[in-house]
């Protein structure tokens, strides 16, 4: 009969080897085994910009470059920087006025609201005073500017709260005087933060959700394409005249979820914006995205870019492991090639917006970072900035995996199980690397995208553990 000792050491001796093998590529035993072989085909390339929308508690460089984001998508319009009309006088100047002589325009007002705005937040407008974050506009873009962080802006006239109460006489716009005074504030917000200053804003969207009567637009669908031909004509007019050299994009036409607006607007005013942006908060985001890039076939937009300038939600918690591993399954799924492909996106919100009753972002109340945080981190490590994208031969039923390849050879495997069901993963990825190591990070309840060890491949293959409900991330750098 063995000792108990003998058994002891030949027991801790299998559980080490069980252990080592979960990442050295060795010969694991379970119950439940996936394979998961990597095409050596390049499908396509990333979601090139993954970002968030701004949120009205902080704005802090560090957590932006934390998490890894490069666009920031910033909701501009009248009820923010122009509450009041800006010279006192309705519908002047004209816009002939404007284009003669820029400097007709107020620009005292803009650069008061811009850089000692009222409670000393840029945010004073949507929020209880103490409970915003202390900053002005100045601050934010040049920060942005300073980081590389691409800004996207809204341009409204009266938003979700129908506010500000001097511009619902142009909501919609229908006289003269009406367009005088749209034509001039998105003048003005393109002038001042370009030609005034240099915070190389050239990304602009014309209002937002204007098929949802609750985000503030007053007017039918014909209403808003006019303002959106309008808008146009002023941000063309400032770059043509004064940033020759500058390429500037307007998104359009910012819809809801499933609208049909965006199939109008790809019919009706498809010359007056280049980049299509919609709203999707689906649990799977592709299945519309699917039917827009169906309505963009066809039009002179086929081949533009396709944003999700909202995503993610506004009614659950970012605290939810299901929401949070499913995040980094739709940017997978936003790194498919064909239809499913889109160019960016920003998640909804990164910091709460309002205070108690308003949307919960990723982060809240003294920087607290939410699961939904760490889930988008691990996803934007993967998939950001048009790396060249791998998918399994035969995808698994069970598990979401996609490789990516960055400039510097670089490999990267990402696997999500959002299953309570726990599997050893037997992966090749043979076509894109033999030899090497890896770090692995797990996002789960108990690992919040931190290293949780290292892996061996052998001959281009290796095994390792991914629990139930868990993400797991393997970077394979070719120096190594």
């Amino acid at each position: 009969m063995l000792s108990k000792t003998i058994i002891r050491n030949f027991t801790i001796a299998i559980l080490m080897a069980i252990g080592i093998g979960l990442f050295s590529g060795t010969t694991i035993f379970s119950q439940n085994i996936e394979t998961i072989k990597i095409s050596g085909n390049a499908a396509g390339v990333s979601t090139r910009y993954i970002g968030a929308v701004e949120g009205n508690i902080n704005f802090d460089i560090k957590d932006l470059q934390d998490l890894g984001i490069n666009t920031y998508r910033i909701y501009g319009g009248m009820s923010r920087w122009e509450a009041e009309d800006d010279d006192g006088k309705y519908g002047w100047p004209s816009i002939d006025e404007i284009k003669t002589n820029p400097n007709i325009i107020n620009w005292a007002h803009w650069d008061q609201i811009m850089t000692n705005p009222p409670q000393g937040s840029d945010y004073w407008w949507s929020g209880k005073p103490g409970t915003v974050w202390q900053g002005n506009a100045r601050t934010i873009f040049n920060t942005l500017k300073q980081a590389n962080i691409r800004p996207v802006v809204s341009i409204r006239n009266v938003d979700n709260g129908w506010k500000p109460s001097w511009a619902l006489q142009l909501n919609p716009p229908r006289t003269g005087e009406d367009w005088n005074e749209w034509w001039e504030h998105v003048f003005a917000t393109v002038y001042w933060l370009n030609v005034r200053n240099d915070y190389r804003v050239d990304d602009w969207e014309i209002h937002n959700e204007p098929d949802n009567r609750d985000q503030g637009w007053g007017g039918t669908r014909a209403d808003y394409f006019e303002l959106v031909k309008v808008a146009k004509e002023a941000i063309d007019f400032v770059y043509k005249t004064y940033l020759p050299d500058r390429t500037y994009r307007i998104h359009g036409p910012k819809t809801v979820g499933g609208s049909n607006w965006p199939a109008s607007a790809l019919q009706e005013i498809p010359n007056y914006f280049d980049t299509v942006n919609v709203h999707n908060y689906d649990a799977d985001i592709s299945n519309y995205t699917r039917k827009v890039r169906g309505w963009m076939n066809g039009t002179v937009r086929a081949n533009s870019q396709l944003w999700v300038g909202e995503w993610g939600t506004y009614n659950m918690s970012y605290g939810d492991l299901s929401l949070a591993l499913n995040l980094i399954k739709n940017l997978i799924r936003g790194s498919q090639p064909g239809d499913n492909y889109i160019d960016g996106s920003h998640i909804f919100c990164l910091y709460d917006w309002g205070k108690p009753a308003g949307a919960e972002g990723l982060l809240g109340d003294g920087g607290k970072r939410r699961a939904g945080y760490y889930a988008l981190r691990m996803g934007i490590s993967a998939l950001q900035g048009g790396k060249a994208t791998f998918f399994p031969i035969t995808n698994s039923s069970d598990l979401m995996a996609v490789a990516t390849l960055d400039a510097s050879k670089n490999v990267y495997l990402l696997v999500v199980n959002d299953r309570a069901t726990s599997y050893t993963v037997n992966a090749d990825i043979s076509e894109l690397i033999k030899t090497g190591n890896g770090t692995v990070r797990e996002f789960s309840s108990k690992t919040m995208d931190e290293v949780v060890g290292s892996l061996r491949l052998k001959g281009g293959n290796a095994s390792f553990a991914l629990a139930g409900n868990s993400a797991i991330l393997i970077k394979f750098d070719r120096q190594n």
